[in-house]
């Protein structure tokens, strides 16, 4: 069989050898194999002819490639290890005695670009956006079926990012039996997890961190859970002692599931809005609560979508900073790529300037340990969570 194989322009392997970055952008692309497809598996050389790595290309696209592994081994061999060690991660280090749905696989951060696979008990929810990755899937989930023994594995690839690839969105179930909901554990507390008609895979579970840490500060707390979606940081707070929550969603299916889960944990003292939070922060006068959250969906999905997203962050947040009251306590997230750290920062220096308030940062994010960052990748770096002090 013939090899496939890209050539870098001179100099540009530097970001391979030195970086060990995995992506390959079109620009340092001097040559490639002519019968390349979208998604096809390729060796990359230097211009001097040194082998770098392998990785699969779709040349399409100014993002044409994604590194796999940096040596010829066959591609069915670096799949399973990259598995494997993730899976080691997650069984060695996370508590799992009272949690039974985590991320297995968060795509570059685990050596397995355009692949994100989220375990809820028995049942494993996986996504692919990228041409390679859809063409090794049925590998891959050969391989996910002999390391885990998921009683289901539900496809829900419906991401942007695979138009850019020219994919269209796919659904359903891969393997086993159709479970289209399951009831899993999140440090002690039960969610009922719509894996059909669920936001993302079903669950966001990047938060698990910070919801556990809101339960800790939350005895004898009014709290506001903004853009609650199915009740994650609500009941964490009414678990840790609030004695009064108020949940505001404006999606109809996402209130009904916080509702369910409110009944399943038995829990009171727990109001449930469905209501544009715009709208609400805008009209309410927030002196009702001491504890308040804002932890949106992404504002900025692309990059010509930041100034807008800028401006929503600043005005969710300025309404919380003018109307509280004094001693108020605010966890403020965005999980918007496009909007970096010192970005998310600034936009929220500048709502509490323009409130005229004292506000202290008491903590920022808790990374939640099945949501590994690779050094080498730091773009995976989305999630930013500041817990504020409100004087």
């Amino acid at each position: 069989m013939n090899e496939k194989k890209v050539v870098l322009k001179k100099g540009k392997e530097r970001s391979i050898l030195q970086n060990r970055h995995p992506w390959i952008f079109s620009g340092a692309i001097d040559s490639a194999s002519e019968s390349m497809l979208p998604g096809d598996l390729a060796f990359i050389y230097s211009f001097e002819g040194k082998f770098l790595a392998q990785g699969y290309f779709n040349l399409e696209n100014s993002l044409a490639g994604r590194i796999l592994s940096f040596d010829k081994r066959p591609i069915q061999e670096v799949i399973e290890e990259k598995i494997r060690a993730a899976k080691k991660l997650r069984f060695s280090f996370m508590d799992l005695s009272g949690t039974n749905c985590f991320r297995l696989i968060n795509a570059e951060e685990d050596g397995l670009p355009g692949l994100i696979v989220d375990c809820y008990d028995q049942v494993l929810v996986i996504q692919v956006s990228t041409a390679g990755m859809q063409q090794i899937k049925k590998m891959t989930i050969e391989i996910l079926c002999k390391e885990m023994a998921p009683l289901s594995i539900y496809e829900k690839s419906t991401s942007r990012a695979r138009s850019q690839e020219d994919l269209p969105p796919e659904e359903g179930f891969l393997y086993g039996k159709e479970i289209p909901a399951v009831t899993v554990q999140e440090n002690g507390l039960s969610f009922i997890v719509s894996i059909v008609e669920g936001q993302k895979t079903g669950f966001f579970l990047d938060q698990r961190e910070m919801r556990k840490k809101v339960g800790q500060l939350a005895k004898g707390k009014k709290l506001l859970n903004c853009f609650s979606y199915s009740g994650g940081f609500s009941l964490h707070a009414l678990k840790g002692g609030a004695s009064q929550v108020t949940s505001i969603d404006s999606c109809a299916k996402a209130t009904s599931l916080c509702r369910r889960n409110t009944d399943l944990g038995s829990f009171s003292n727990h109001t449930i809005l469905q209501e544009d939070v715009f709208d609400f922060l805008k009209n309410d006068n927030l002196k009702s609560y001491d504890f308040i959250i804002l932890d949106p969906p992404a504002f900025a999905k692309k990059r010509g979508e930041i100034d807008a997203a800028a401006l929503g962050y600043q005005q969710i947040n300025e309404a919380v900073f003018k109307n509280c009251n004094p001693g108020t306590l605010l966890l403020t997230c965005s999980c918007s790529y496009y909007i970096g750290t010192d970005r998310f920062k600034q936009i929220v220096f500048k709502a509490a300037s323009g409130s005229k308030r004292e506000v202290k940062i008491l903590s920022t994010h808790i990374q939640a340990l099945d949501h590994p960052v690779s050094l080498y990748h730091p773009e995976g770096d989305y999630l930013k969570s500041l817990l504020l002090w409100i004087e």
